[in-house]
């Protein structure tokens, strides 16, 4: 494939992992894939190239994760390429598993996952940034990101939530948050529409009492627009 990037080989990694049960998510905390089955915790980072930048990001990884991948184009000679062994040799020897993606002459990729991580024998460093990467995952309702995109907008947990909230506005007028919340909003509504970071939100005081009501704004609209799909 000509001009090839990073996201074209996360639907190939993605339908992989989700094939043998797991819950892929993409750009997730700064991870291209983090994918969770029964507790097993496992990240790919996505690479055009096999560099040394992919080999930090993913040594990086290992100190959150239970398995590390890394995924390559499959070099153009293929499995003949000189550079295979030393690859694999590598990775080996850094415990970590590497995934190459291929495409036909018609673009259909097809994916080998040429080595698995050795399971960790060293505990995990980072315990702290483990939960957060956890807590966004489990917290997303699907998988709206492409993993290995640069200079896109991330839909995180949070937009997520604020999204519902507009969405609740939009469909039934100007509300307190108490009201959005009962309609189904998420737990930190009254935070979501009072802080209102992403100014999707516009209030209005109640008479002369301290109470608001919440409508959402131009800016609000078009992002429920722009995420429709997902809602």
């Amino acid at each position: 494939m000509d001009k090839l990037r990073e996201s074209d080989l996360y639907a190939p990694v993605r339908d992989y992992l989700e094939g043998l049960g797991y819950e892929v998510r993409g750009e997730v905390r700064g991870c291209d894939i983090a994918a969770v089955r029964d507790g097993e915790f496992i990240v790919v980072e996505l690479k055009t190239g096999f560099t040394l930048e992919l080999i930090y990001q993913a040594l990086d990884r290992q100190r959150i994760a239970d398995g590390v991948y890394v995924a390559v184009p499959l070099p153009k000679r293929g499995y003949m390429a000189p550079q295979i062994k030393d690859m694999q040799s590598l990775c080996r020897r850094l415990e970590l598993g590497l995934i190459f993606v291929g495409f036909t002459s018609k673009g259909a990729p097809q994916l080998d996952v040429y080595l698995n991580p050795k399971e960790a024998g060293r505990p995990r460093t980072n315990r702290k940034r483990r939960l957060a990467v956890l807590r966004e995952h489990g917290g997303r309702t699907g998988s709206a990101n492409t993993g290995g995109v640069t200079r896109t907008k991330i839909l995180t947990v949070y937009k997520e939530q604020a999204l519902l909230v507009a969405k609740i506005l939009r469909d039934n007028g100007p509300l307190l948050a108490q009201t959005v919340k009962k309609l189904g909003g998420p737990p930190n509504t009254a935070a979501i529409l009072g802080r209102n970071p992403l100014h999707w939100f516009t209030r209005t005081r109640e008479g002369g009492e301290t109470r608001y009501t919440y409508h959402v704004n131009r800016q609000g609209l078009e992002a429920l627009e722009q995420y429709e799909g997902l809602l």
